[in-house]
């Protein structure tokens, strides 16, 4: 009976030939179909296709075509019997091949016998047989005899071919084995590809001894091949110069950020710093990410360094800046206002400003004031409101003051302004800067309730009667029952037409004050009356 030989010999190699899944299956398809003897005898072992092994293949048996008198038992006779057989016609000089007869049971679905069969006959254990034993101890359940077999294969160089040896470890799963037969110089050293299938598989199973051994066995570069895998097997081993090493390999735009998560997990903050030092220091980097990234290791005043070197040139407004400022906070140290200074000193009028009142609020009153009042736009109306307002600040009346002359020197204010002088005048200032200060809030039509009544004082304690007469009417007009402003201005037309001009203003008066009080009192004295009428 002929049996299909070619397909026998590719089902040998079919887990070399079929990926990682069936490798890690290990079983064997053997043939339904026959095909003639010859095309099996030419077929060559097929190289370890996972990996591309360079590892030379070895060549193929030439095998006679089975003896009829063995056909005709191969689907019912046990080991012994075939062997006594095969003993008995090549005695009689008939050409009968042990693996030929092998074969023939396995395409019978018989590999028990098959294997029996191979351990009866005194060539049964040859290297030639070797491939097929690992696959019918394999394919018969005995998994660990198939192990042993090829853990004694490795153990030192023999007759076996290589590819033979990579082929069956794989079929069994024991993908280790084939790193121990390189390291002991059985096979080939693995090239890059069959070494990166080994590493990655020595990863999975957490053998990191298993990738030592490896790279003791093999030059082949598998970490430039997958760089991922060298960076997780180096943080499994906290190996950061390797992991280091490994994000080399990675595309450009992929490394920084790499080397960053290795040093992160590896708890280098030192080193983590050094690095986005490094990288911030490279031409046209991204400044603004590696400052947030600098925030994030814990290393804030690194990161406001950066942020200053991203922020120069720029207002205050832009986002570098923004975050900047933020960082810096209400009282930065001397590198950063020192640089706010820098700032306030350069590019256009309109952004010296702003950065001139980024630096104020942010030093101490009194220091600000004296670099604000020597600044080149110290003299400009805006300028002099924050110098009015750091002075008030820093309990500085006298030079409050002074700047409250030079605002009130006829400047034009806006209304916006004249608040801001309000806000900011000394707490200590002259009665005339205060009446100013007043005059310039009902010209700006933003005086407030009783700031008339007080320009009417100011003019009535001066001998201006008159003066304070307008200011009553104008007081009075939105006020008309203020008893304090009422009896003021009766007081003021008294003097200016005596007491027949002060009578209906009393009277006004009278009607606002509360009974049994002593305004009463006064006010129906001032009327000539006795009582309380």
């Amino acid at each position: 009976m002929k049996i299909d030989r070619h397909r026998a010999r590719l089902a040998l190699l079919l887990p070399a030939l079929t990926g990682i899944g069936l490798l890690a299956g290990g079983l064997m398809l053997l043939p339904k179909e026959r095909e003639i003897l010859p095309a099996v005898r030419r077929a060559q072992p097929v190289p370890f296709s996972a990996a591309r092994s360079s590892m030379p293949a070895p060549a193929s048996p030439v095998l006679p075509p089975a003896h009829p008198s063995i056909t005709a038992q191969i689907a019912t006779a046990d080991a012994a019997t075939l062997a006594t057989l095969t003993t008995r016609l090549i005695a009689e000089g008939q050409p009968v091949s042990t693996l030929q007869v092998a074969y023939d049971l396995v395409d019978a679905k018989r590999p028990a016998v098959a294997l029996d069969y191979l351990a009866a006959r005194p060539d049964g254990a040859t290297a030639a047989t070797w491939r097929l034993r690992i696959d019918l101890l394999h394919r018969t359940g005995r998994v660990a005899n198939a192990a042993a077999l090829v853990a004694r294969a490795v153990e030192q160089r023999g007759a076996l071919p290589a590819a033979d040896i990579v082929a069956a470890a794989y079929a069994i799963d024991r993908p280790d084995l084939v790193i121990v037969a390189a390291a002991n110089h059985v096979i080939p050293p693995p090239d890059t590809a069959l070494a990166l299938d080994l590493a990655r598989r020595a990863d999975k199973a957490g053998r990191r001894d298993l990738i030592a051994l490896l790279d003791t066995a093999t030059t082949a570069n598998w970490r430039a091949a997958d760089p991922w895998l060298a960076i997780r097997v180096a943080a499994r081993s906290k190996d950061t110069a390797a992991g280091l090493r490994a994000a080399g390999y990675l595309p450009v735009e992929q490394r920084q950020a790499a080397r960053e998560a290795i040093l992160t997990e590896a708890g280098d903050r030192a080193g983590l710093r050094t690095e986005l030092l490094a990288d911030a220091a490279a031409p046209g980097a991204p400044l603004e990410q590696i400052a947030e990234r600098l925030v994030a290791a814990g290393y804030r005043g690194d990161a406001t360094a950066v942020l200053r070197r991203a922020a120069a040139g720029l207002a205050p407004t832009a986002p570098a800046a923004q975050r900047l400022l933020y960082l810096m906070g209400p009282r930065p140290g001397s590198d950063d206002l020192a640089w706010l200074k820098q700032q306030s000193l350069q590019g256009s009028a309109t952004r010296q400003r702003s950065w001139l009142a980024c630096y104020a609020e942010r030093d101490q009153p009194g220091a600000a004031l004296a670099f604000v009042s020597r600044h080149p736009l110290a003299d400009e109306t805006d300028v002099m409101l924050m110098r009015l307002s750091l002075a008030r600040a820093a309990g500085k009346d006298a030079a409050g003051r002074t700047v409250l002359t030079a605002l009130l020197d006829g400047r034009a204010l806006s209304p916006d302004q004249v608040r801001a002088v309000s806000a900011a005048a000394p707490a200590r200032i002259d009665p005339a800067q205060a009446a100013t200060i007043t005059k310039r809030r009902v010209a700006a039509g933003i005086a407030g309730p009783r700031d008339q009544l007080d320009l009417a004082w100011v003019a009535w304690n001066t001998g201006d009667a008159k003066a304070a007469g307008q200011w009553l009417d104008a007081h009075l007009a939105t006020a008309p029952t203020d008893l304090p402003a009422l009896r003021l201005m009766a007081d003021v037309q008294t003097r200016i037409g005596g007491v027949r001009s002060a009578r209906p203003w009393l009277e006004r008066a009278l009607a606002q004050t509360p009974a049994d009080s002593r305004a009463r009192a006064e006010v129906l004295e001032k009327l000539g009356r006795r009582g309380r009428q």
